[in-house]
């Protein structure tokens, strides 16, 4: 009987992965296996794989045509014999008593899910982020549908598959996978699934992950991906008939839109830092103003959309509500400025 699952989806990580496989096999708990999924890589990141599972039996090498990450960790969960699962990312590793720490603290709670903090390590800097939520208890089911699934449909720094911890028999008698052809935010679909269906949630602050930021990645992504097309898509999602989401729909329309509005401030500072032309910046960030949705949420929303933001972030709001330009522009170079 083996007690841990670990996915690991593997897409050209040439450049951290042995760091993360090293990290694996540094594991105290001998109950493991560890799936790592090819993509289809180009580079050497199938080889490296191979000349690690030969040292260790606990490694488990699968490899398909490039489809994605979330076909990657679904055909992961396909092959999983471990009584809880888990995630790692490539260019990401844990602390050698990491997943006992977690069996065992998964075990004393009977938690169908165990949420840890985690480590963010950018560039030669590590520090410990602040638990979201209240640490050291057990969330029962109506606790989650009043807390956690509000917050998720939200927010989005919850949504990370690589902190969380599961019960194999809850994913997988619930058939909760990630979705195809999502490019973006497949983790927190798929955790919303799993919160949904859980009946108890435990938070611990213990930090033995250690996430790899990549500096300005999204800046760079830019060119490749439309963020844009991808956050509205986000905005469609039927959470009631796609994901079995419990609240009133109006609810889930005011949290839905508090989000999107959130991801449209964000991208606007993505697209004036990116490489692109100004005119080319220009014809984003006017088409993303002049959007009827995005209109639309800005205004009937206004009050709840205002709370708790900075005197910076209210007038980026402002600039998009009354759609100038110019006024963005000008307060995201005055900003820049004054953080030199």
């Amino acid at each position: 009987m083996i007690a841990v699952t670990i996915v690991i989806p593997v897409y050209n990580a040439q450049r951290y992965l042995e760091d993360c496989i090293k990290s694996l096999m540094a594991q105290t708990m001998q109950s493991c296996e560890f799936i790592f999924v090819n993509d289809g890589s180009k580079d050497e990141s199938q080889l490296i794989i191979e000349k690690y599972q030969k040292l260790d039996s606990r490694i488990i090498l699968l490899n398909q045509e490039n489809q994605g990450v979330s076909v990657a960790r679904n055909n992961g969960i396909s092959k999983a014999k471990g009584t809880y699962l888990g995630f790692v990312d490539a260019d990401d590793y844990v602390s050698n008593d990491y997943f006992e720490r977690l069996f065992e603290i998964s075990k004393q709670t009977n938690s169908d899910i165990l949420v840890t903090n985690f480590n963010t390590v950018s560039n030669d800097t590590i520090f410990s982020n602040v638990p979201i939520f209240e640490v050291g208890k057990v969330y029962t089911s109506k606790e989650i549908q009043e807390q956690l699934i509000p917050y998720f449909i939200k927010e989005d720094n919850l949504n990370p598959v690589w902190n969380k911890f599961y019960k194999t028999d809850v994913i997988k008698n619930y058939d909760i996978h990630f979705p195809k052809g999502i490019v973006i935010g497949e983790d927190g679909l798929f955790n919303l699934q799993a919160f949904n269906f859980a009946k108890s949630i435990f938070f611990t602050d213990y930090s033995g992950y250690f996430y790899r930021e990549i500096e300005n990645s999204a800046v760079r992504d830019v060119q490749n991906k439309d963020y844009f097309k991808i956050a509205l898509q986000q905005y469609h999602y039927d959470y009631k008939y796609q994901f079995g989401v419990q609240l009133e729909t109006n609810e889930i329309e005011k949290l839905k839109s508090i989000r999107f509005i959130n991801n449209i401030m964000s991208l606007t500072n993505i697209y004036l830092n990116s490489n692109f032309s100004a005119s080319q910046k220009k014809k984003y960030i006017k088409a993303m103003m002049n959007n009827e949705v995005v209109q639309k949420s800005i205004k009937k929303y206004w009050t709840e959309i205002m709370s708790n933001k900075s005197k910076y972030q209210q007038f980026i709001l402002y600039c998009i509500k009354v759609k100038s330009f110019f006024l963005l522009q000008l307060a995201t170079k005055y900003s820049n400025f004054r953080n030199k």
